[in-house]
Formats: structure tokens, C-alpha cells, sequence
């Protein structure tokens, strides 16, 4: 698959030997009389927290953009035509607490799919536990846990296998660990709000002892990543989720809440040594200018559908999440790549035959049909040499349209987006069908 990343980091054979071999303490796979306790949930908290920070703060960071440089002729293409998505891969790793420096070959406790819509405003958090089984490329060539991509090959391998699982391009990374989130609170000036309940929680292998009083706070970092990791909850994990959701509301009021554009600058400026990313500042600007058209409370979430399993590998039973093959196909196709039968319904499309070859527009009726659109007309184009297919709308809507191109490239892969006014009465858009169709196999 081709990435629209211009730029990637590749592994060394040097680096990945030497370094490897110094961290497969890290990456051994677990027998059941060694496998680790209950899954942490950190790096999902720091994947929603990296999301605050790009949907919410980012918005005044482009503001501060705006500020600083106006007037601007900076112009960065973020997808192609309307079919492009914005994928950001953030990597949690367990690392940089207690003095712990943050190792490139750690594995990564957290694999999530950042998902953008420039056109639609729809963002998602596809969440990958890390002990999918995954099929890791290149030197690896073999399935193994999701986890230890980032460990085999750093982010770009990790990259690499998310792209080959999921059958999506990323364009971005962004990897974060405790001291990430730490510094980034401490640079909002910290979090208030009002913690629901007292208790105590200690975990001597991790060197962790936290204590919460019930009653209103204030949290800088290291009280905020107490408050996200304590488990001691009546209810579990349920009563951990709805506190997390809790401090999440106070930290997006409070990101929103900074309108110094020098604190905006300096909130920037400051995080840069608590985390690694490919993306540059103008980037950045550019994913907060769009995100400042996103309902949060549209943002869906979903983790990769599958069961956990033990496998027999090589002797040993081997602990994975087994990924539901079709259930994840059909996740990613809503969530990922904007293909939604609820949405597709409100949709109404005219198609015109315009290659000559007889029975294509009826052909593409019946897949449209099937991915939920409307088609309300078929028929024939006035003339019969369209080599590529055209996605045709007017007025200055283009969810309608965007939904089309994405499902007609499917089979149509040259299908292109255009403005037009000749729109048959009571349809959306008007798909001519060119000689680029392609039957489904």
C-alpha cells in the first residue's frame, strides 16, 4: 500500500539487530504461568488525551497561527479530492515514569487509529489491543503480537503493520508515554474538578501508590496520572472509564479555556520534548483548522473486534486478542474509511452510463444499493467516451458527493469529483460511469 506520508523512517539492519537483542526481555511471549495482570488502561487515556489536545487546544494554536503570520499564502493538502481521511497512529508506550527514560524498542502498550474527516467533520478512535495478532512485515515476516511491532522496528514498523492490518494508509505518528502526560497537565496549569471517591490503590511491581480524597482538587500532572491509573473502584474497570471520562470533561474545559496566544505558543513549544511525532507545526495548524469544525460528542470509539485466545506457537500457549476478521473489515469501513450505511441512506445518486460497455450503470446501481444509497434514477450519458468515471454534484455541500466517490472507487479507481449544475431532478449527484469500471471479483 502506498502511504500519503512523503517521508518515512526506515529500520536499519544495524540498528534493528542491536537493539533488539537488547530488549527481548521486553517482548517475550508470555506462558500462561507467566502472563502478566489485567491489561493497563494508561495508554487509551493518553490516546484521548493527545485527541483533546489536537481537537480542542489545537483549535487555538491555529488561532495563534492566524495571529503570528497573517496574512498567510500557507497551503498543505491534507487527502486527495474527497476521499482522503486524516490517519494518525498514536503509540502509548509504558515508559517515562519513576525516572524511566522512554526506550525506542520498548513495546507499545497502546495502538490506536486517530481518524479525521476533513469533509464530513466525523472523528474516531479505533483502539488495537496489544496482543492482536498481527501479521509484522519486512524482517519479522511472521504473526506475533501488535505490541511488539514498535519494539521489532520502532514507529515505522509499527505503521507498517496497523497499514497492512487494517487496510488503510497512515499519514501520521504521534508516541507518548506517563511523562508526556504528566508535563502536558502541568503545562495547562493543571486540571479542577471534583474526584467522586476516597480510596487507596498500590501496585509494588510498579512502584505505585496513590491515595484520593473525595472532594473538589486540583490536579497538576502527577496527581492527574494517579487519579487515571487508580483501579480500587467498587465496580471495576467501569467505575475507573467513568472517572477517566470525568477528568477528560475538566481537560478539554480547561485547554479550550487558554486565550493567551503566548501561553498557546509556549503550551506548544514546551510539550515538543515529551513526546516524538512526523508531524510539523504546519501541520498541526492545519488538523486544528479542521478540528475546529467537530462536534466532540460525535467522535465514536471502537476497539478491534475479537476474543481472547490462547495459541499454540512453537511449544508454548501463547495469550492473543484474535481479531474477528469481518466484523474488523466492516468497523474499519464505517469508522476508518467513511463508509456508513445510515449515512449513505440520506444520500440520493442519478447514474448515467457513459463508456458504451452495456449493463455497467445497472451493475453499479446494484452495489450502491447494497452500501445503502439511494438511487433514484439509471440511465444512459449523452455521450458514450467518458475514460474515467465522474462523481458529479453542485452547491456547496460535498458530504453527499464525498460518500459517493468513496464507495464508487471501489470499482471505478480513476473516479474523479466534479462541480456541475445538470444534476437530475430529486438526486444528490450524478455518477457517469467511465470505462475505468472494473466488475467486482
Amino acid at each position: 500500500m502506498r502511504s500519503r506520508r512523503t517521508t518515512r523512517r526506515r529500520v536499519t539492519r544495524d540498528s534493528w539487530e542491536s537493539q533488539v537483542a537488547a530488549t527481548m526481555d521486553e517482548t517475550k511471549v508470555f506462558q500462561r504461568s507467566d502472563m502478566p495482570g489485567p491489561r493497563k488502561r494508561w495508554p487509551r487515556l493518553l490516546g484521548y488525551f493527545v485527541l483533546a489536545l489536537v481537537l480542542f487546544s489545537g483549535g487555538l494554536v491555529f488561532g495563534f497561527y492566524k495571529y503570528a503570520t497573517a496574512p498567510s499564502e500557507f497551503e498543505m493538502e491534507l487527502g486527495e479530492d474527497l476521499t482522503g481521511r486524516i490517519n494518525v497512529l498514536v503509540l502509548g508506550v509504558d515508559a517515562g515514569v519513576n525516572g524511566q527514560k522512554t526506550n525506542e524498542w520498548t513495546r507499545s502498550d497502546v495502538n490506536m487509529v486517530v481518524s479525521v474527516d476533513p469533509v464530513t467533520k466525523d472523528a474516531a478512535i479505533v483502539s488495537i489491543p496489544r496482543d492482536t495478532r498481527v501479521f509484522i512485515p519486512g524482517k519479522i515476516a511472521e504473526y506475533s503480537k501488535m505490541g511488539h511491532a514498535h519494539a521489532y522496528g520502532g514507529p515505522d514498523l509499527a505503521i507498517q503493520t496497523v497499514e497492512q492490518f487494517l487496510d488503510i494508509e497512515i499519514d501520521y505518528y504521534v508516541r507518548v508515554d506517563f511523562e508526556a502526560f504528566k508535563q502536558a497537565v502541568d503545562a495547562l496549569g493543571g486540571v479542577d474538578m471534583d474526584i467522586p471517591v476516597s480510596g487507596e490503590y498500590s501496585d509494588p511491581a510498579q512502584n505505585l501508590y496513590i491515595k484520593l480524597e473525595k472532594g473538589p482538587a486540583h490536579l497538576d500532572g502527577q496527581k492527574a496520572l494517579e487519579l487515571v491509573r487508580f483501579r480500587g473502584y467498587d465496580n471495576a474497570d467501569i467505575g475507573r472509564i467513568q472517572v477517566q471520562e470525568l477528568f477528560l470533561k475538566a481537560l478539554v474545559k480547561k485547554a479550550a479555556s487558554l486565550s493567551n496566544v503566548l501561553k498557546i505558543r509556549s503550551l506548544y513549544e514546551g510539550l515538543q520534548p515529551y513526546f516524538r511525532t512526523d508531524l510539523t507545526f504546519h501541520e498541526v495548524v492545519k488538523l486544528a483548522e479542521i478540528a475546529t469544525g467537530i462536534d466532540p460528542d460525535s467522535v465514536q470509539m471502537a476497539m478491534v473486534p475479537g476474543i481472547d485466545k490462547y495459541l499454540s506457537e512453537n511449544g508454548m500457549e501463547i495469550s492473543y486478542w484474535v481479531p474477528d476478521g469481518s466484523e474488523t473489515e466492516q468497523m474499519v469501513d464505517n469508522l476508518i474509511k467513511g463508509m456508513s450505511r445510515e449515512r449513505n441512506a440520506a444520500v440520493k445518486i442519478a447514474i448515467e452510463n457513459g463508456n458504451g460497455i452495456s449493463g455497467t450503470a445497472d451493475a453499479l446501481a446494484t452495489i450502491l444499493r447494497d452500501l445503502g444509497f439511494q438511487v433514484v434514477s439509471v440511465g444512459n450519458a449523452n455521450k458514450q467516451d467518458y475514460e474515467d468515471t465522474r462523481v458529479v454534484a453542485k452547491g456547496s455541500d460535498q458530504v453527499p458527493q464525498a460518500l459517493a466517490l468513496r464507495s464508487v472507487r471501489r470499482v471505478c479507481p480513476s473516479a474523479k469529483a466534479y462541480n456541475g449544475s445538470s444534476i437530475p431532478e430529486g438526486a444528490d449527484v450524478l455518477i457517469i460511469v467511465g470505462k475505468d469500471y472494473r466488475r467486482p471479483s
